[in-house]
């Protein structure tokens, strides 16, 4: 059941289970909890049931370095969180991902969920491998997957469990309630109170406590328990706030259609029974390329000059994502760019792939992971604060020349890459002039994938929690973000977030046992 801090007045809670964020795998977790067991779960989530504009006044940051524009963009406070705006791709991480950073798990571990992420998602079944061989089958640096898209109605995590999360046997969620004050004892975090602006408040005390509220908030509430109860983290786990990361994104060439038809056939998006598919280039488990560079992906796409089909249609979806009605505009665009959308319609019930627009530039996108670095770290403001008197997150990032020079690196590879394989054959790669990417990476191409500052180790020393997910000194408390991967990996971040959060659920639910 969904409830409103505000006009509450003040309230004291106790439960099983306190989830803080009802966003892309809070809510998720908050539901699954409650479905599969009596155990009482209630949810804090800081916004509320919408969030409007682009950006939210409790996401403000102090920016001390280059500027991190995934701190205010790409983050949303309100029942389904960043799941509102989300793109869709689901794709796991290759073993060699893990296993070439450390990390107290493999791909072992997680991939028996899947199936269960598969179907709450309604994604098709089948393998993330592209079966046809287009990289050259002989010592391959890369490999062609799939990343599989929702239906676009099951892209908002809330619009697949919104009946139970309005049901009286549901998790008990808690709308507008920011979670502020953390308090500890004898090693356990016991209680949390959490606050709206007209004054009311709930403190919720709690066995197991999972502060999911993604990586940037995930971290700071770590801070904030941390400075709150005598140093309780950092003291054991050094590296709290440290080794943030992000995928850096950049446009690194043009590809020149020689084939323009098979090219589309290959690289355009795929339509599928139950949403789409975009082929994506990472580098295979046993690359060569692996010795020389950090995990990265290639992936293709087009741009347009804004006034086609493609982009009126892009735009509905985006209105429609966001809950609003299509513009009157949008739609007299779809109407002058009828002849499009009729060849368009051609290709996706027949050839089942989105047509390259008439007037698109087909175009190379490298996609390297940032090496984790000390310095990149988030802490505690210790001077600015928000709206409830708690210090705002201080981000600490940049791009260093080794990210500068791996990039260059990794063009390198794949150009080798598309040379020798039967891609040459169907379009010319027409790279950027040298330095051209390189200068637009240094300015800062963080793409929202961030990662790395509470990361999941072996030990205390070496991270922030362990291969379940709790912190080392408070092990009542899960962290479940992506500031728990150690390293970026080779694909985006999501899927590997929501295996983590239903592993967590499922071994919460063998402790109960």
């Amino acid at each position: 059941m969904i409830k409103n801090l505000l006009g509450a007045g003040n309230i004291v809670r106790e439960a099983d289970v306190v989830i803080v964020g009802a966003g892309t795998v809070g809510l998720v977790m908050s539901v699954l909890l409650s479905n599969r067991s009596s155990l009482s779960v209630i949810c804090l989530e800081s916004g509320d049931m919408h969030q409007e504009g682009e950006e939210h006044s409790l996401n403000e940051v102090v920016q001390e370095k280059s500027i991190y524009a995934g701190a205010l963009s790409g983050r949303f406070r309100c029942i389904g969180g960043t799941s509102t705006r989300w793109g869709g791709a689901l794709i796991p991480f290759l073993d060699s991902d893990l296993a070439n950073y450390n990390w107290p798990i493999t791909m072992a571990d997680l991939e028996k969920y899947i199936p269960e992420v598969e179907k709450i998602f309604s994604l098709a079944e089948g393998s993330y491998d592209l079966d046809e061989e287009i990289c050259s089958s002989y010592n391959a640096t890369h490999t062609p997957r799939l990343a599989k898209w929702p239906p676009f109605k099951k892209r908002n995590v809330y619009n697949i469990f919104n009946v139970e999360c309005n049901h009286d046997k549901g998790p008990e969620i808690w709308i507008n309630a920011t979670a502020t004050d953390f308090y500890t004892d004898s090693g356990e975090l016991k209680s949390i109170v959490a606050r709206s602006h007209d004054g009311s408040e709930i403190k919720v005390s709690a066995k197991k406590v999972i502060l999911a509220a993604g990586a940037i908030e995930t971290t700071r509430m770590a801070l904030l328990i941390d400075k709150q109860n005598s140093n309780i983290i950092s003291k054991e786990s050094p590296s709290l706030g440290k080794f943030f990361s992000d995928h850096l994104s950049v446009e690194v060439a043009e590809i020149e259609a020689r084939d323009l038809r098979k090219l589309n056939k290959i690289v355009g998006f795929r339509f599928e029974k139950n949403g789409m598919r975009n082929l994506r280039f990472e580098l295979a488990n046993k690359s060569s390329a692996r010795e020389e560079i950090p995990p990265c992906f290639a992936h293709i796409s087009f741009t347009t000059n804004g006034n086609g089909g493609f982009d009126a249609l892009r735009d509905v979806f985006r209105a429609l994502q966001k809950r609003r009605s299509p513009s009157i505009k949008m739609f007299l665009k779809i109407i002058t760019s009828l002849p499009w959308f009729l060849k368009a319609l051609w290709w996706r019930i027949v050839e089942k792939r989105l047509l390259f627009p008439a007037d698109a530039k087909i175009m190379v996108h490298m996609v390297i992971e940032q090496v984790p670095n000390a310095q990149n770290r988030i802490t505690l403001s210790g001077i600015k604060t928000d709206s409830f008197g708690k210090e705002l997150s201080s981000i600490s990032w940049s791009v260093t020349d080794q990210d500068i020079d791996n990039l260059t690196k990794s063009v390198d590879f794949f150009e080798k890459m598309w040379a020798d394989s039967k891609l040459s054959s169907l379009a010319i790669f027409k790279r950027h002039p040298n330095g051209i990417a390189e200068k637009e990476l240094s300015l800062g191409g963080g793409i929202y994938h961030p990662t790395g500052s509470t990361r999941m180790a072996s030990t205390a020393h070496e991270g922030v929690v362990d291969k379940d997910l709790r912190i080392f000194s408070l092990p009542n408390v899960y962290l479940v973000s992506t500031s728990v991967l150690p390293n970026g990996g080779g694909a985006n971040p999501t899927m590997m977030l929501f295996l983590l959060g239903i592993r967590c659920v499922d071994n919460i639910l063998k402790s109960k046992n």
